[in-house]
């Protein structure tokens, strides 16, 4: 058999459900891949048995035991422990169909040196691994330079981490995933990766993107929006310099921010530490978010009345006309 110079990181924690079939869609790809990097958050389900087993049939699958630090340090020490001139990931829930690498290595091939990574469609599987298909889909729309629609204009990367093969090359250039995210760790990183590389895509569903309640797609829930926003606020700021002077993207961020309040006012405590730590951050950009308490809050208060005037109009029966 004949392997590419491919290494696959494989990131688990108490995945044992899933995480069989994740591996067996890795060792079914049409180009077999160099290495099987299993990093194990942690684990204390049956996920190690499973991997051993695997590990004792497949002298590619290497396994690292790892202390619980979230995903994204341990992505990182997968990433430190490959060695092959390309790296995928894929999410220990996921799965591959069995062309998934052999496209993007096409991808490669068309789009020469100057392509840094590869991502594809996909589509979404329910916990039995059965297609899902009135799952809202976002297929990839944009190729070459990318990073200003990354950055500015919302634009997705389709499948996500499960779906990306990158350059070693150009990943050792940027750095690897932030370990102070939780939470848009990937774009952080495909919007590094996207400032010093262009970007191509398959536009073959070759990802299944398992929907569950552990997953990505369901743990974006409003109780949590005050964290993601702070998330997100932290990637923007290391682009400061580029979107400071947007008074438009600026608007829109004043915008979610007010989204990201409005599900903790019964909360008021936690409200206010939300401003406070806006208003007060080290950050210009974050800073001009809120601009002033008066302003923020009266914001708050108009989008409030907007939403109850809403529901007594749609109660009163006339939103349709």
């Amino acid at each position: 058999m004949s392997f590419h110079d491919i290494d696959v990181v494989v990131p688990v924690f108490n995945g044992e459900k899933y995480i069989a079939k994740a591996l067996q869609s890795v060792q079914q790809q049409t180009v077999p891949v160099a290495r099987i990097i299993i990093a194990d958050d942690g684990s204390t389900d049956g996920t190690a048995q499973i991997i051993e087993n695997f590990r004792q049939s497949d002298d590619r699958v290497l396994y690292l035991k790892l202390t619980h630090a979230g995903v994204s340090a341990t992505r990182n020490q997968g990433i430190r422990a490959s060695t092959a001139a390309y790296v995928a990931f894929l999410d220990a829930d996921d799965i591959w169909l069995p062309e998934k690498l052999e496209r993007q290595l096409d991808a490669f091939e068309r789009g020469g040196a100057e392509t840094g990574f590869v991502h594809s469609s996909y589509f979404c599987i329910n916990t039995q691994g059965e297609c899902l298909p009135d799952q809202k889909v976002v297929p990839p729309k944009q190729r070459g330079d990318i990073f200003m629609p990354l950055l500015l204009d919302g634009y997705v990367l389709s499948g996500s981490a499960s779906s990306v093969l990158v350059r070693r090359t150009v990943l050792d250039k940027v750095g690897y995933f932030d370990e102070r995210l939780f939470y848009g760790e990937d774009w952080d990183l495909w919007l590094r990766l996207a400032q010093v590389s262009k970007v191509d895509f398959t536009s073959e569903a070759v990802v299944g993107i398992r929907v569950h309640d552990g997953s990505a797609q369901r743990r974006a829930r409003p109780g949590r929006a005050l964290q993601f926003f702070q998330q997100q606020l932290l990637v923007y700021s290391k682009w400061e310099a580029l979107i400071s002077g947007d008074k438009r993207f600026k608007a829109r961020l004043r915008k979610q921010a007010v989204d990201a309040v409005l599900p903790v006012l019964t909360h008021p405590a936690e409200a206010l530490s939300f401003y406070w730590n806006l208003a007060t951050s080290e950050s210009v950009l974050v800073r001009s978010i809120v601009r002033n308490a008066l302003t923020f809050w009266l914001e708050v208060c108009i989008r409030v009345l907007r939403i109850v005037w809403w529901h007594a109009k749609s109660k009163a029966g006339l939103n349709g006309e």
